[in-house]
Parts: C-alpha cells; structure tokens; sequence
C-alpha cells in the first residue's frame, strides 16, 4: 500500500481535494483534526499546537522551545499513524519530515492565482491590489517558515512527485491523477521503505522523551540502534551523556544508544564574556 501527502497554498482547497483522493482511495484521511489528542498527550493547548503550523502567526509569546516541541508532538503522531498505511496526510507539514520514504508519494496543489487573489480580498475585506500585496506576503512566509524550522523549501516544485496547478485543471480531475499515480508499482511498500518510515518513528519518539530534558537534540535510528547529537560544555558532557543514554535507552524499540556531543561554542563564548 502506499502513503499520500498533500500540500496546497490554499489550505481549504487543498483539504478539499485531500477529502476526495481519500474517499476515491478508501485511504484514511489524517488532518488536524488530531491535534486535540496531540494537545492532550504533550500538555501544550490546542491554540499553540495549531499555532506551531502557521507561518503568518507572531511569534511574540510563543518561544522557540515551544513551537519546536510542538511541532515535535505533531511529527510523533503523525508518525505513528502512518505506519498503518493507506493514509492521506493534510495539514499537518508532513511532506517536510516524511522523507526518503519510497511509498510515500508527494503532491502540491497549487490553487488558481487569480482566486486566491479574490479570496483574500473577502477574506481581509480589501481591495484585489491589496489583496494581492498580502498574498505575496503571505506566500514569502509561508517560504521562510518552512525553510527556518525544517531547512527546505516548500514552494520547491522539486520537493514534490507531482505538482498540479488548478488554473486548467479541474479538482476531480487532479484527484484522477493523484489516484492513477499512487496505484504506480513504484509507490508501493516494500521492506525497505516500509523499515525507514519505522526508523523515522523510532528517532521522534526518542526525540520527544529527551526533549522533556533536553530541547537541542538530534536523533536518527536505524533499526533498534538510536544516535543521539548534542551540545554541551565540555563540565557537562559525561553528565549530559549518560543522561541521554538512560532515558533514551527506556524507550520501546530501543536496544542501543550512540551519543554525539559536540562543544557548546555559543554557551562558552557567553560565559567569558
């Protein structure tokens, strides 16, 4: 089976077409309607979970700590689900940490510009030029949000399998394409891809037990074995690492743990200033 992620620049149309390639699949439609339960699970509130996934939003009163540990608890879940298969994954940025998965198949949905145009102008009650000022701006955030936080580019065509501009093209019609494309032998699970997207789950659990210590870790695995990258000064570095070691050891799946830690030059810049 094989895993669908969609991203738009038009949230709601892009839900839209997410609802129809799930109902056309069979496939499960995982949005944000789970951040609820994420909310629960890592005791952040609901407003700053979503909050975490908006590039527009301010970020005064919302650290980094947070947004990162927020945008954690989403991957976990997301991550988690997933392992099922046959799902279709939307709004949630999944298509910017759900890599090198080979059943995974990426689609952006670029909605017509000359509606969205229209839309904002509704939406924000204002004129099309104005309208399509803030646009622009929105599409630049949008840009630097996803660049700051995952390091990639999300207006990339190149980030996707399939990029489908509905300027011309129909949304049924997109849906087609997207069904046709999935059912390719290439998008489907196989042993390896299927131990990757474990891997990838593995590595954000860890993650998520360590981030309750510490926030600036690093974490990838392969198998039962979990590697750990870190920063510290070198008084803490035995510390740091057997703490690591032991809560990351605890984790179901987990045989191994290799610890990084690399110096932390900013802290001790800082210090003996």
């Amino acid at each position: 089976m094989s895993i669908i992620l969609i991203s738009s620049d038009h949230y709601e149309t892009g839900r839209v077409v997410a609802q129809q390639v799930a109902a056309a699949t069979g496939y499960a439609l995982l949005d944000r309607g789970i951040l609820g339960e994420v909310a629960s699970a890592s005791r952040i509130p609901e407003p700053k979970i979503l909050k975490s996934l908006e590039p527009t939003s301010s970020k005064v009163g919302f650290p980094a700590k947070v947004r990162d540990r927020a945008l954690a608890s989403i991957q976990g879940a997301v991550m988690a689900r997933l392992l099922d298969d046959k799902m279709v994954c939307y709004g949630l940025a999944a298509h910017l940490y759900v890599l090198g998965v080979s059943h995974v198949l990426k689609i952006r949905i670029l909605c017509n510009e000359e509606e969205r145009v229209s839309l904002m102008a509704t939406e924000r009650k204002v004129g099309i030029e104005k309208a399509r000022k803030l646009l622009k701006k929105q599409d630049a955030a949008e840009k630097r949000w996803s660049l700051d936080v995952f390091g990639r580019d999300e207006t990339n065509p190149s980030q996707y399998d399939m990029v489908i501009s509905l300027s011309q093209i129909e949304p049924d019609e997109a849906v087609n394409a997207i069904v046709e494309t999935v059912s390719y032998r290439k998008f489907q699970s196989m042993t390896y891809s299927i131990k990757c997207l474990r891997d990838k789950e593995l590595s954000i659990r860890v993650k998520l037990a360590l981030m309750e210590k510490y926030n600036d870790v690093d974490v990838t695995a392969d198998g039962a074995t979990v590697v750990v990258r870190t920063k510290a000064l070198k008084r803490e570095k035995r510390k740091k690492t057997e703490n690591i070691r032991a809560l990351a050891g605890q984790i179901q799946g987990v045989s191994y743990v290799e610890v990084h830690v690399v110096r932390d030059i900013f802290r001790q810049a800082a210090e003996k200033a």
